[in-house]
C-alpha cells in the first residue's frame, strides 16, 4: 500500500513538473519572436544595402553576359556560373520569355541552376546579352520573416545568330527580387544582415 501511494506521488510530481515546463518553452519562443522582431535596419543601413543592391545586380550581369557569350572560354563561363548562383538566395527561380511567330509571348520559370546551365548550352552560334543602366530599385520593406524585401527593375538585349544570320532578338524588362537576411557568419561566429538576389520576372518582352 505504502508502495502504491509512493507511485502515486511520483506520477503526480512528474506531471506536475511537466505541466510547469511547456509554458516556459512557449515563454522562449515567445521572446525570440519578439527578439527577431526588434531587429530592425536603420536608414543609413537601407542606403547602404541599396548601393550593395546595385553592386550585386551588375555582377550578375557581367555573369550572363560571360556565361552567354560562347566566345569566352569554358573554364570562365563555368566559373562565371558559379559565381552567379553565389549571389542568390536558395530556391530562387528565372523567368524567361520568348516571342512566338504569332506575336504572343511565352514565359517560364526555371531553377536559377538550371537557367544558368541551359543559358550556356543555347542552340545559337553566337549570343550577346546586353544590359542597360539600372533602373529602379523599390524601397525596402520589412516582410512578417523578420526579412527586408525590394525590387530592381533592369532592361536586358538578347540576340541569337546561326552563323552570320540574326535568328532571334528582343528587350526584356526584368523584376528582381531582393532579398536583405540576417545570416549566420561562421567565420566571426555572429549573425550579420547580407544582401541576395531573388526570383527574377519577366514582366515586359518586346522585339528589338
Amino acid at each position: 500500500m505504502k508502495k502504491r501511494y509512493l507511485l502515486t506521488l511520483l506520477t503526480v510530481g512528474l506531471l506536475v513538473s511537466v505541466s510547469a515546463q511547456e509554458p516556459t518553452k512557449t515563454a522562449a519562443s515567445s521572446k525570440e519572436a519578439k527578439i527577431v522582431d526588434e531587429i530592425n535596419l536603420s536608414d543609413s543601413d537601407i542606403d547602404v544595402f541599396k548601393e550593395q543592391t546595385k553592386q550585386k545586380v551588375e555582377e550578375f550581369q557581367q555573369h550572363i553576359v560571360t556565361i552567354g557569350s560562347k566566345d569566352q572560354p569554358a573554364e570562365k563561363r563555368n566559373m562565371a556560373e558559379k559565381e552567379a548562383l553565389k549571389l542568390f538566395f536558395k530556391g530562387a527561380e528565372m523567368q524567361t520569355s520568348v516571342i512566338m511567330p504569332d506575336g504572343s509571348v511565352t514565359i517560364q520559370s526555371r531553377p536559377m541552376e538550371k537557367y544558368l546551365a541551359r543559358l550556356k548550352s543555347l542552340p545559337y552560334t553566337a549570343v550577346v546579352i546586353k544590359f542597360y543602366d539600372l533602373v529602379y530599385i523599390s524601397s525596402f520593406t520589412k516582410g512578417p520573416d523578420g526579412r527586408y524585401y525590394s525590387s530592381a527593375t533592369v532592361i536586358q538585349e538578347f540576340t541569337g545568330f546561326t552563323g552570320d544570320n540574326l535568328v532571334y532578338k528582343d528587350v526584356t524588362k526584368k523584376e528582381i527580387e531582393i532579398v536583405i537576411d540576417l545570416v549566420e557568419d561562421k567565420f566571426f561566429n555572429e549573425k550579420k544582415w547580407r544582401v541576395f538576389l531573388g526570383n527574377i520576372k519577366a514582366t515586359e518582352t518586346k522585339k528589338a
